[in-house]
């Protein structure tokens, strides 16, 4: 779901996600932004219960040393290591259907341009997330979003 994704997570991130693993936290979402040598890593992480402040520091001390190993002389980074939060990111089909009945928000891409839909998610079907707006049910397909994320009432 993840369009114009920095092709440099496509190298660190494996490696990132298995540091995370070992220590009992999902990767739910990473994002690299800048230019090169002052790069600001993004990750969201979780584990059941969530995860605290001091965890995320930790995970950041953790993380650095990861970077280093792999990528030490390339580039520079700004690491920060986050909880989803209330208006937690839905980054794969998984979280459409464990976020079901719960409020989202849509971003999708068409032919006309991006347009939002908030509603409450109703799960997958056939390739599509399911939202309930009011009284009509909208099918979206997984291939048209741009971004998903729960919404706080």
């Amino acid at each position: 779901m993840q369009r114009n994704r920095n092709p440099v997570l496509n190298e660190i991130e494996p490696e990132i996600t298995q540091m995370l693993e070992t220590f009992g936290y999902k990767l739910v979402l990473s994002e690299l932004k800048g230019p090169a040598g002052r790069m600001t890593l993004t990750l969201y992480i979780d584990k059941p219960g969530g995860v605290d402040s001091d965890q995320c520091a930790e995970m950041v001390k953790k993380v650095a040393v990861v970077l280093e190993t792999l990528d030490a002389r390339r580039h520079n980074y700004n690491i920060i290591v986050s909880s989803p939060g209330i208006e937690r990111p839905l980054t794969n089909e998984k979280d459409f259907e464990r976020f079901s009945g719960q409020r989202a928000t849509l971003t999708l891409q068409q032919a006309q341009g991006k347009q939002t839909l908030t509603g409450i998610l109703r799960g997958l079907s056939k390739g599509c997330v399911v939202i309930e707006r009011g009284a009509d049910t909208v099918e979206v397909p997984v291939a048209d979003l741009v971004a998903a994320h729960l919404t706080a009432d």
